[in-house]
């Protein structure tokens, strides 16, 4: 699943926004793990958190190499980040949603959250803090130390990290926050040719390969009066450890509502090994899909048609994930094939989670002493669900049921895909319609869920072991 996204900075008279800018781009492509901590154990379960931690609140500032070894990943700071970043996730994916009039969402916030870490950066006072607080990392201390420990290990499995910063011709950024892009972002600076269309050619041709050719095409024209582009790519190709056998492959339905259903190729297996269980307290169906890196694929389903993802998504007890899911056991599996993309400007969604002022007047010091501001924020994504794998471009008390040994992604769901030994969501999004090209058809007695649950009988008999 691969990922982009862009901000542009432009000068500021504080009144106008008509100057040079700094776009923003992040983007996405494939991940492994091989992360081993000397002297800590890491929880090796999605998204778990073994307590709540709490802190100081911290500047993303790391203060020379005395720092170093006070910044060192550790558990407690891995789980940290890796809880402010869901919160993060839940926040962007329930903006968005008000935002958008997309059937589905398909967002990386962990390429989103790396752009926006990069501008806090260069950013003071309350421009900084501000920053801090929307992705809920102010309590992480030595931000840009821990984000920079962990792009090098992800980059060293099937996920794909790269960045870049643009510069215009002459314009003087100061040599601490280059200095330090490189060696917490491994962004090396680059200088734009002046001719748009050249620089709009090298911008995306680095995009398309950075994202293994899932977003050939980013930008569809340079923003005016850009002076500085912040890129961030990411690109991630997940195996599952159990495939999907082709020959199961076939036409089914895909239930939007109480009334609609749409085509869909569905993918099936009798025997797969699943972790899946029921939150009676939401009336959700909660799925783990491994993949063979150290990364999963976790699915929350309505068991009704009509249910609210924010409300779902804010109630889920991610931190204790690794507590809820039991062992895995034979399922007889349905999952759509999808193929879908997504593109958006972040601006009002940022301003409604307490950015605006980046779109004004922020206190962007730390990157040049003239006065800038962000005048746009683009992110792009992908998502294909296939045989082979994945391709992408807290409750008091929690009641669980056993589920029966079948589990079906037949109607709208959430999902959401996680390194497992932090727990830090990569790509977070929503699925309502995998086949939105398609016109919706009136369900037929047979395609009623109850008419034929366990998962249509196995699939009527050809499946039938």
């Amino acid at each position: 699943m691969p990922s982009a996204g862009m901000a542009d900075i432009t000068y500021d008279n504080f009144q106008e926004i008509d100057g040079p800018m700094l776009p923003f781009t992040t983007a996405l492509p494939g991940m492994r793990n091989d992360w081993n901590p000397e002297d800590e154990v890491i929880a090796g379960a999605v998204g778990c958190h073994e307590q709540q931690l709490s802190g100081e609140t911290a500047s993303s500032e790391e203060e020379g190499e005395a720092e170093d070894k006070n910044c060192e990943m550790t558990w407690k700071k891995s789980q940290r980040l890796a809880d402010g970043l869901m919160r993060f996730s839940i926040d962007l994916l329930r903006e968005v949603q008000l935002e958008s009039n997309r059937t589905n969402v398909i967002l990386s916030p962990f390429s989103i959250a790396l752009a926006l870490s990069h501008l806090a950066l260069g950013a003071a006072n309350q421009t900084e803090k501000h920053l801090l607080q929307a992705m809920h990392l102010e309590s992480v201390p030595c931000l840009h130390h821990m984000l920079g420990t962990l792009c090098r290990r992800l980059a060293e499995s099937t996920l794909s990290l790269a960045s870049r910063l643009y510069l215009q011709k002459g314009f003087e950024v100061k040599e601490k926050f280059l200095e330090d892009s490189e060696k917490f972002y491994e962004a090396k600076p680059m200088t734009l040719s002046g001719i748009s269309e050249d620089d709009l050619i090298a911008i995306n041709k680095w995009v398309k390969e950075a994202t293994n050719g899932q977003i050939p095409t980013f930008l569809q024209q340079l923003p005016e009066n850009t002076v500085m582009l912040l890129l961030n790519a990411i690109h991630f190709h997940g195996f599952w450890r159990s495939q999907f056998d082709a020959n199961f492959t076939g036409p089914d339905v895909f239930h939007l509502d109480n009334e609609f259903v749409v085509p869909v190729e569905m993918m099936k297996a009798q025997k797969y090994s699943l972790s899946w269980f029921t939150l009676e307290s939401q009336d959700i169906q909660v799925a783990k899909f491994p993949f063979k890196s150290n990364m999963s694929f976790v699915v929350i389903v309505p068991n009704q048609y009509t249910w609210n993802n924010s409300y779902v998504l804010e109630n889920l007890p991610y931190e204790q994930l690794c507590k809820l899911f039991p062992r895995e056991v034979p399922t007889t599996v349905k999952i759509p094939k999808i193929k879908l993309d997504y593109q958006l400007e972040l601006n009002k969604v940022l301003s409604q989670m307490g950015l605006q002022e980046l779109f004004t007047s922020p206190n962007l010091q730390k990157i040049a002493d003239e006065p800038l501001f962000v005048s746009s924020i683009q992110h792009q994504s992908a998502l294909e669900l296939k045989e082979d794998g994945v391709e992408a471009s807290a409750a008091t008390s929690v009641a669980i049921s056993r589920s029966v040994s079948a589990f079906s992604l037949d109607r709208p769901f959430i999902f959401v895909i996680f390194e497992d030994e932090t727990g830090i969501p990569l790509f977070i999004g929503s699925v309502q319609n995998p086949n939105p090209n398609a016109a919706p058809q009136i369900k037929e007695p047979r395609d009623s869920r109850e008419a034929t649950d366990p998962i249509d009988q196995f699939w009527d008999s050809p499946f039938q072991p």
